[in-house]
């Protein structure tokens, strides 16, 4: 019955109205939110995710998917809604092996026998779209084959037009449907996904990450035996670790699981803060360790990718700030397509503008919680009255981060992340595009127009040796300033980067009391960036003054 279509989209569109509604009703009942409201909300969404657990075991396919994704949101989710999502993964039925056999059989067109000396009796480990199964080739190498499941595509596309028409309930009737493309997330998500089932995607994908950690000695992506893979079918080399997560294996080991959490930092940040290819979908079982502490990277199934356009705006976004030019940073949020066409960009930029200089007047910390709760107040006013949204190239980009940050807290949760930055900060600022003026150029250039345009017995008067001396040490003190700042602006980009992950989910789950808090923390990560993108300016120019 689970795999006729309309029985399918009947099930998950039911749930979906269910579920709205009983979020509807309870928002109406909780408008002045307490300890009461928060353990009806906790009751609450428990009783959804045991449903939904429910359904996705039953069902299977892409609500499996979805499921293991609002599992890993430890961020937002109530702790009784991830409790009962945690081991879905672990609970994903096995198809029966002897249709697996077929399906291997069916797409090499020859009997397995013909390829492999043995072949495991069951899979080793099952998720929602493929399962894998541990054999050996006649050389005698161990191999891992992975094989789709069974029907899974069929299974798809009918989940793809329940979630189609989930989408057109959202725009059409809930105020969080309106903050976000739901035509262009839809759009996204059938492409990301519908990838997995093409397993000449996911070797390609593969390819790529192999050539680009060839040299690493941390990280380590498994052989391929391209000859033996089709679109259903892959067979990668067989490679004896754990979870990442496994904390037992490291004690056997003698493994250090706060090293290996650094590790995966640096993984995740080289991806994210650089155009190109990255892993989508880094959860635990995504992520081995061996023995010698190398981590393995698996199922290349899901990746999404950053434009060096997308890379470049956001560097001149930040350059609109420093420079007071808020019409560029507001353009350059256009581009990135967090503002849709009919946002009114002037009141945008004028409220920017307010906000900014009233931090500025005060000192944050003296700020009193009043003053506090009517910035909070109004920047939400914003986002109910202007058409503010997460593009769905970010809603992805922030799905990785976000799962890639519970893997690493789960490992250390004392993790100093700005320690560990910093040396990639610096890298990132240092690598410009040979054809662009560097964002520091532009800084000393603006910072020199002051200076170069002095009365000429200033010039002469700073000739002078002794004052030449001063000048030089101001130059230098100056310019270890300069780099505090940029280190500073360019932390904080990264902070704007995972508070993106929860805008993402927030939309993504459409969870009306957490859309505009969510989005509110993306505005006041990018408020904090213009406040001390201000001061640097400031700085500069005072600097470039009385030097």
């Amino acid at each position: 019955m689970k795999n006729f279509s309309l029985y399918r989209i009947y099930i998950i569109v039911r749930m979906f109205i269910k579920f709205v509604l009983q979020l509807y009703f309870f928002s109406k009942k909780h408008k002045d939110w307490d300890s009461t409201s928060q353990e009806a909300w906790e009751t609450l969404v428990a009783k959804q995710a045991i449903e939904y657990r429910e359904t996705a075991l039953k069902l299977e396919g892409l609500m499996i998917k979805v499921g293991q994704f609002l599992s890993t949101r430890a961020d937002i989710m109530p702790e009784a809604f991830l409790r009962e999502l945690a081991d879905l993964t672990d609970q994903v039925p096995p198809v029966a092996p002897d249709i697996s056999r077929a399906i291997i059989e069916e797409e090499w067109g020859r009997p397995i026998g013909d390829y492999l000396q043995h072949i495991s009796d069951a899979p080793v480990a099952s998720a929602s779209i493929g399962e894998v199964y541990k054999g050996r080739l006649h050389n005698g190498q161990e191999v891992a084959i992975k094989v789709q499941r069974s029907k899974i595509e069929s299974i798809i596309k009918s989940d793809f037009k329940a979630f189609r028409i989930v989408l057109w309930i959202t725009r059409h009737f809930t105020r969080f449907g309106k903050e976000i493309d739901t035509k262009a997330l839809y759009k996204e998500v059938v492409s990301i996904i519908g990838d997995e089932l093409n397993y000449y995607k996911e070797l390609r994908n593969a390819q790529y990450f192999q050539k680009k950690y060839n040299e690493s000695d941390d990280f380590y992506i498994p052989q391929f035996y391209e000859e033996y893979c089709t679109k259903k079918v892959l067979v990668m080399e067989w490679i004896e670790a754990r979870k990442v997560t496994d904390l037992i294996w490291y004690r056997e080991n003698n493994l250090s699981p706060e090293e290996a959490a650094e590790k995966l930092f640096l993984f995740f940040v080289d991806q994210l803060l650089d155009h190109g290819k990255f892993h989508a979908d880094p959860h635990q079982g995504n992520i081995m360790i061996t023995k010698d502490g190398t981590l393995i990277i698996l199922d290349f199934g899901m990746v999404g990718q950053i434009s060096r356009t997308d890379a470049r705006n956001v560097r001149k976004m930040i350059q609109g700030m420093v420079m007071d030019d808020y019409q560029m940073a507001i353009d350059q949020l256009e581009k990135l397509g967090f503002l849709l066409p009919h946002a009114d960009k002037y009141k945008i930029e004028q409220k920017l503008r307010e906000y900014i200089d009233l931090y500025l007047e005060q000192n944050i910390s003296e700020m009193d919680q009043e003053l506090v709760e009517d910035i909070f107040e109004d920047l939400q006013e914003i986002v109910r009255e202007q058409p503010i949204q997460l593009p769905v190239e970010f809603a992805f980009l922030g799905r990785a981060a976000s799962i890639g940050l519970g893997v690493i807290t789960s490992l250390n949760p004392n993790i100093d992340f700005m320690t560990l930055g910093r040396p990639v900060v610096k890298e990132w600022m240092d690598d410009q595009e040979d054809d662009e003026e560097t964002f520091q150029a532009q800084i000393i250039r603006d910072t020199l127009k002051p200076f170069l345009s002095l009365p000429r017995h200033v010039n002469e008067y700073l000739e002078g040796p002794a004052e030449e001396r001063i000048m030089l040490e101001n130059q230098h003190w100056t310019r270890m300033e300069h780099q505090r700042f940029m280190l500073i602006i360019t932390l904080q980009t990264l902070f704007l980067i995972l508070s993106l992950s929860v805008s993402a989910i927030s939309l993504w789950t459409g969870i009306p009391i957490l859309t505009g808090a969510a989005i509110t923390l993306s505005l006041l990560v990018l408020i904090t960036i213009s406040i001390t993108a201000v001061r640097h300016k400031r700085f500069i120019h005072r600097n470039s003054r009385f030097d």
